[in-house]
C-alpha cells in the first residue's frame, strides 16, 4: 500500500501550496504497473502559478458565461464539464480526455505537453490486459 500525497500532508502539517514528494511503503505490483516506477511522474509538478492560471480560467470563463448568457448556461458548462471528466475508458486502457478537452475549449490549441509529452507515444507498452485489468478491479 502507497501513501498519497493528500495524507502525507495530513500527517506532516504541512501547506497546501509546497510540493510533496510521493513516499513508497510497499512492493509495488510491477506485472500490472510494469517495471517503470512512477513515482518520478508523481513527482512532477508545474509552477504554482501555472496550475493557479488553468483553474482560474475555467472560472473566468464560467463568470464570463454567467454575465453574457445569464445563470442557466452557467450551469450547464459546469455540469458539462463535470459529465465530460467521468467519462472513461475500460480499465488498462489509455483515456484521452478529448470530450473534456472540447468542453474546456482546449482542442483548438496546440500546447508543448501535446507534442513533447504525449503518453501514448511512451516506449512503455501496455502492462496487463484489458481482463487482468477487470480482474483487479473487481476483485475476481
Amino acid at each position: 500500500p502507497r501513501l498519497s500525497s493528500q495524507s502525507l500532508r495530513e500527517k506532516a502539517g504541512t501547506m497546501e501550496g509546497a510540493p510533496q514528494i510521493p513516499v513508497l511503503q510497499g512492493p509495488r505490483d510491477q506485472m500490472r504497473e510494469g517495471l517503470q516506477t512512477t513515482l518520478a511522474a508523481e513527482s512532477r509538478q508545474g509552477h504554482p502559478l501555472e496550475t493557479r492560471l488553468a483553474v482560474d480560467d475555467f472560472s473566468q470563463k464560467v463568470d464570463m458565461v454567467r454575465r453574457m448568457y445569464g445563470s442557466a448556461a452557467a450551469m450547464r458548462l459546469q455540469t458539462e464539464r463535470l459529465a465530460t471528466e467521468q467519462i472513461q475508458r475500460l480499465p488498462g486502457l489509455p483515456s484521452s480526455f478529448l470530450a473534456l478537452q472540447t468542453v474546456l475549449g482546449e482542442d483548438c490549441t496546440l500546447q508543448f505537453e501535446d507534442v513533447l509529452n504525449d503518453p501514448f507515444e511512451a516506449p512503455v507498452e501496455t502492462k496487463a490486459s484489458l481482463h487482468d485489468e477487470l480482474e483487479f478491479k473487481f476483485g475476481l
